[in-house]
């Protein structure tokens, strides 16, 4: 009556496969347990299919309800086949969790109504009916292919919906088992005598294997670890469901220990790094993400501290390969349980940035050292992404604090400061974006939209009534190596028709430390009729023999030389000031905060005078109201009025 044709060699080859997944390892993630349920669930099915098949062509051995038994058995495993195909669908695009709950209900409640119907049976010969003719079809037999062609096609529509945020390969590889199953289930309605079905049930394994469940898609090529795709799928499972610790391991100066040792030891190194982990710690997941990083995911209640010292203490001897010892120096990172609610894209991120810059610091950890978190690292990426933004959209701004004459007794310049704010409007300080756009090549880009605003404001502005003779605007060390700056500012300049007389570029001592390609630099900025000012003097390579080689007009001090001073007074600030006088070099004094230190300053010989005492730095309409209101001050009091005055009247 049937044909058992596919059977033998289907079942055989689904064992295989399930033989197979318990011999490798697999990472514990929801899609690797469907897999096995669809597993199982296939094999039951095509037992479940040849047996009641083979009984039914001889009932007369059987008693009715043995028959019954067998054939609701082939019913409700076929049904939950094509259920467990289905979700396999949902989880490899990660949307099990996610659905809304009207449409999650339906596609539940649609496997189990059949379930019960065709259990129902028994009682009212719906799907099918045993009797001492053998088996009979009921009249809703074709439920079941109903349920067949409601999940392919429920599959198949999510699918699409989804098609923009799935990789090519994954499209290609849901799509395609989909279509198999559809053409099964069809061969199955027009073929029913052969047990066909099976054979593209086991077709649609095949290509979900081949896609997504094959070891090696997760697999370093360490095999003692998972790779950087099983540690972003298991994040993307546990972020925001469930508690968890990671300690990151990366070899300090992996790339010099590398061409030190060679490339084929260094492999035996991290294969052997890779195999200890595994071994001692064997509640935890390990994972390689290349570049001597190692990261290990456990539990919430994992000790990070005793597995660092451990591990410190296996590092203090040689890592043996091919009759080589490599001695390496680990370093760590670790989450917070703050983490655990970040996306995986911004935890993998974070981690990667924070042990590539734990692997280059020149102090070594010790076991009891207070670790950096990724929660830090997280923040200098949300920076980063702020910065790139900003940078793109020109949404950049400057601030102007005021640099005071002490003679003058009034505001006649100022700095131009770089200010960026988050998405939220909120000012993200100097110190923490500056250096990110100096990592990440943007510094450039940044320095050259901080000089146009200046120029816009000049332009913009009339000078003369503000009382203004000119904007200091900072020029960073990497700036001062392109060999076009130069030409970038008159270009700038010539847009919008600012005279170079009112703006002064400051550069620090660092600039200095790479003379002969910054002085190049420099003078041509000056040929263009650039003035120049060294800032932050005394808080780096101080060298008053380079100092002369450039051409600055102003000196200012650092103001951490500045409040030395005025807690401890001292021969030496007065002299270095009179000596500058004599280069002919102006001095500005940097951080003031008080009356006091601004007298102080102004009688050692201190031109300038800078800091939150006259003000802190002002968005540009601020710092224009600033000027206009200092101006109509001293107008009123007279040029003469003392630095007090001036101080309470802006």
């Amino acid at each position: 009556m049937w044909n058992y044709t596919f059977v033998l060699p289907s079942t055989m080859v689904l064992t295989i496969l399930l033989i197979y997944y318990f011999a490798r390892p697999r990472l514990p993630i929801r899609m690797n347990r469907t897999f096995l349920g669809v597993l199982v669930t296939d094999i039951l099915t095509v037992l479940a299919d040849f047996s009641s098949s083979m009984m039914d062509e001889h009932y007369q051995m059987f008693s009715i309800p043995l028959l019954t038994a067998a054939n609701m058995a082939f019913f409700v495993m076929f049904l939950l086949r094509i259920y467990y195909f289905h979700l396999f669908a949902l989880d490899e695009m990660g949307i099990f969790n996610r659905l809304s709950k009207p449409l999650s209900t339906v596609l539940r409640s649609v496997v189990t109504v059949c379930i019960v119907i065709t259990l129902s049976s028994v009682f009212n010969r719906a799907v099918f009916w045993i009797d001492d003719t053998g088996y009979h079809s009921g009249k809703l037999y074709n439920l079941l292919y109903f349920c067949f062609f409601f999940y392919i096609f429920a599959s198949i529509g999510l699918i699409l919906h989804r098609r923009k945020q799935l990789q090519k390969r994954e499209l290609a590889g849901l799509l395609g088992y989909q279509m198999i199953l559809l053409i099964g289930n069809v061969a199955r309605i027009l073929l029913p005598h052969y047990l066909i079905m099976n054979t593209f049930s086991l077709l649609a394994i095949v290509v979900i294997y081949l896609s997504f469940e094959n070891p090696d898609l997760y697999l370093s090529d360490r095999r003692n670890a998972f790779n950087v795709k099983a540690l972003r799928d298991i994040l993307n499972e546990y972020c925001g469901k469930r508690k968890f610790r990671i300690l990151g391991v990366v070899l300090c100066n992996y790339n010099d220990e590398r061409a030190i040792y060679g490339g084929p030891q260094m492999d035996q190194g991290i294969g052997m790094i890779c195999h200890h982990i595994a071994t001692t710690y064997k509640d935890c997941l390990v994972f390689y993400i290349r570049g001597g990083r190692f990261v290990i995911l456990g539990n919430a209640n994992m000790n990070c501290l005793v597995m660092r010292r451990e591990l410190i203490g296996r590092f203090t001897g040689p890592w043996k390969a091919d009759g080589a010892d490599l001695y390496l120096t680990p370093a760590f990172v670790q989450t917070t349980p703050e983490d655990c609610s970040a996306g995986q894209e911004k935890i993998v991120n974070a981690l990667t940035v924070a042990l590539d810059a734990a692997g280059k610091s020149v102090v070594i950890q010790e076991p009891d050292d207070e670790l950096p978190s990724i929660r830090e690292v997280d923040r200098e990426m949300e920076i980063k992404i702020n910065l790139e933004r900003a940078l793109e959209t020109d949404r950049l701004e400057i601030f102007l604090q005021p640099l005071y004459d002490s003679r003058e007794k009034r505001t006649v310049a100022a700095e131009a400061l770089c200010r960026l704010r988050d998405e939220q409007g909120r000012i993200i300080p100097p110190g923490a974006f500056i250096p990110v756009a100096e990592q990440n090549g943007y510094i450039n880009v940044l320095g050259e939209q901080v000089f146009r605003k200046a120029c816009l404001f000049v332009k913009e502005h009339d000078m003369e009534e503000l009382g203004i003779s000119w904007l200091n605007v900072n020029l960073s060390p990497i700036q001062c190596m392109r060999s076009d700056l130069s030409r970038r500012f008159e270009d700038i300049l010539a847009e919008n028709h600012v005279d170079s007389r009112y703006i002064h570029l400051e550069i620090t001592e660092q600039s200095m430390v790479d003379f002969s390609s910054s002085i190049k630099q420099i003078m041509k900025l000056k040929d263009a009729g650039f003035k120049f000012a060294l800032d932050d003097y005394g808080s780096g390579y101080s060298n008053l023999t380079r100092v002369k080689e450039y051409p600055f007009i102003n000196i200012k001090l650092d103001m951490s030389v500045v409040w030395d001073y005025y807690h401890e007074r001292d021969f030496l600030i007065p002299y270095l000031v009179e000596a500058f006088h004599q280069m002919n070099f102006s001095i500005t004094a940097e951080g003031i905060e008080t009356l006091d230190m601004a007298e102080v300053m102004s009688s050692i010989g201190c031109d300038f005078l800078q800091g939150y005492y006259f003000s802190k730095p002002l968005p540009e309409e601020e710092f224009v109201r600033y000027c206009r209101k200092e101006k109509a001050a001293a107008a009123k009091n007279g040029m003469t009025g003392t630095t007090e005055r001036i101080r309470e009247n802006s």
